[in-house]
């Protein structure tokens, strides 16, 4: 029953961060070009990729801090850090003191690594991919209803919604420290490669080295979200061309319901589709199958001629991409000593917020050229992958049914 509290918990979690995230980011082009800051479209660029720019450099420190002292006080910290940042973002009366805000967010943005870390400690391997799957859902939920919230709340002032998620942030810190247990056992005794690094040593890679399998995964998620995050930044542009809509207000919109529509499946196929394929398949087919349907789904955008063709081809990414995430953040897991979840959920999310810098800088400047091309060429990355992925995984890395065939 505890369990199922401390879940419960880790999902309102993860869902509130990611509920204040989305409702500032979508509206931060908007707020960043007003008369107050006058940034350029290059200038809204770097503070858009600051944040994981931050992510990629300190995700997996904060990862390995948790590790000695807890996941409960990394994921506090996170939260405060998150709400602080917002609020500056909120007040900021200069275009640095945006860039110093959403530099702060990423460098305290260790709450996913750790969400993933304490899931870890409290799930058996067998349910691994299912709790995982349930953080995916949380953090989908959170993409789905932000934006929403922070539409509406942006007709009080381009300030009210980083001010509102201020609030639901600090909220959020405040009842993790009365309901969120600590999910590490900190009572056994530390390995010799814990009790010789400091934790806030600049050399997580090293440590990793020590888990092949593990660290491969993490690669194969950055390059999976390089592909990814292209197809993510360019699709309000595609989507305008295939329709040939014209006003602002309505790309806005319907780009808003297509990315909402998204969330939504990849939330149902995170929340309750893995957790059924996972026992019969293992983790590494499961995320292979969603790496197949993605390249599916975007060689059909690619060649998308109206609104249905949009949301069946939506509709196979966002279901490859619902497995491949617990997919592959289950295997990272399972392929890691247990004193050594944060240290590897920490790199797993830093070589994704790598992915969200490179995947939009490349997606931007080649859709000028090709437009709809571009998600052929994301397909094509993503069947190389899947080719690579099978026999380097073959003995390297274990899924839940090797592990209980071999045990």
């Amino acid at each position: 029953m505890q369990k199922k509290a401390t879940v419960t918990i880790i999902f309102l979690t993860v869902f509130l961060d990611l509920l204040g995230f989305g409702m500032v980011l979508p509206l931060m082009p908007i707020y960043a070009s007003d008369a107050r800051f006058l940034a350029s479209p290059a200038e809204i660029g770097w503070l858009m990729a600051i944040y994981s720019l931050m992510q990629f450099l300190f995700a997996p420190l904060w990862g390995r801090l948790s590790d000695r002292v807890g996941r409960r006080p990394v994921l506090i910290i996170g939260l405060f850090g998150s709400a602080i940042s917002y609020l500056v973002y909120g007040l900021a009366g200069s275009l640095l003191v945006l860039f110093l805000s959403r530099g702060m967010a990423g460098f305290m943005g260790a709450n996913i690594a750790a969400a993933q870390a304490a899931m870890a400690d409290i799930t058996p391997p067998e349910k691994r991919a299912q709790g995982m799957g349930i953080i995916g859902a949380a953090f989908s939920l959170g993409f789905v209803l932000g934006p929403a919230m922070g539409g509406l709340l942006a007709g009080y002032g381009a300030e009210t919604a980083p001010l509102v998620a201020a609030v639901i942030t600090g909220m959020n810190a405040v009842a993790a420290i009365f309901f969120l247990a600590e999910t590490r056992d900190l009572s056994h005794e530390e390995g010799p490669i814990t009790k010789r690094a400091h934790p806030l040593s600049l050399h997580p890679w090293q440590q990793a080295k020590a888990f092949p399998g593990a660290l491969m995964v993490c690669i194969f998620m950055g390059l999976f979200i390089t592909l990814f995050a292209a197809f993510e930044v360019t699709l309000p542009l595609w989507s305008q061309i295939v329709m040939e809509w014209t006003e602002d207000s309505v790309v806005m919109s319907e780009t808003g319901y297509l990315f909402a529509y998204v969330g939504i499946v990849m939330a149902i196929v995170q929340g309750g589709v893995v957790r059924r394929l996972v026992p019969k398949w293992g983790e590494k087919r499961t995320a292979l199958t969603g790496m197949f349907l993605i390249s599916m789904g975007l060689m059909l955008l690619a060649n998308a001629g109206g609104y249905t063709a949009l949301l069946i081809s939506l509709g196979l990414a966002a279901t490859g991409a619902g497995l491949v995430h617990p997919g592959l953040s289950s295997l990272v897991s399972l392929n890691t000593d247990e004193d050594k979840q944060g240290l590897m959920m920490g790199l797993f999310q830093s070589m994704s917020a790598l992915g969200r810098v490179i995947g939009p800088v490349w997606g931007g400047a080649l859709f000028t050229l090709l437009q709809g091309k571009i998600f052929l060429i994301s397909a094509v990355g993503l069947a190389v992958m899947l080719g690579l992925f099978i026999p380097l995984s073959r003995e390297r890395i274990k899924d839940v049914r090797e592990i209980n065939e071999t045990a």
